[in-house]
């Protein structure tokens, strides 16, 4: 097969490349993507912490104001470390943490992507 076959196979050919982010690939089932943590679920016994590779998982508590209604240690997540294997899903007893399907990661400050126990959201209610 020639040079200029393959050119003109090449041509006719779908690329395989998609033109993000107008257009995106379907996330797999079982894809390891950003980490959701329910803090009510969580019964604090830091097996998350102890079993992460990486320590990319810190036990803290949560702001003073806060205590009254979450006096345990609840773990701090960051993703900047973290290597996604997911035995902090599969050892947590109570299913606080999950892994998602979420790829889009990319943040310029580095502390964007550390997970406190409490959300924004959650700290006005």
């Amino acid at each position: 097969m020639g040079i200029v076959d393959r050119m003109l196979k090449n041509l006719i050919k779908k690329p395989i490349t998609v033109r993000f982010p107008w257009e995106s690939i379907e996330i797999p089932e079982g894809y390891r993507g950003e980490h959701i943590f329910d803090i009510n679920k969580c019964i604090s016994c830091s097996l998350c912490a102890q079993v992460c590779p990486n320590r990319a998982i810190e036990m803290v508590e949560v702001p003073e104001e806060y205590r009254d209604r979450y006096p345990k240690r609840y773990p701090k997540i960051d993703l900047g470390k973290c290597c996604f294997c997911a035995l902090c899903q599969d050892i947590c007893p109570k299913g606080a943490i999950q892994l998602t399907k979420n790829v889009y990661l990319s943040v310029f400050d580095k502390n964007a992507v550390v997970k406190a126990p409490l959300k924004k959201e959650e700290l006005k209610t």
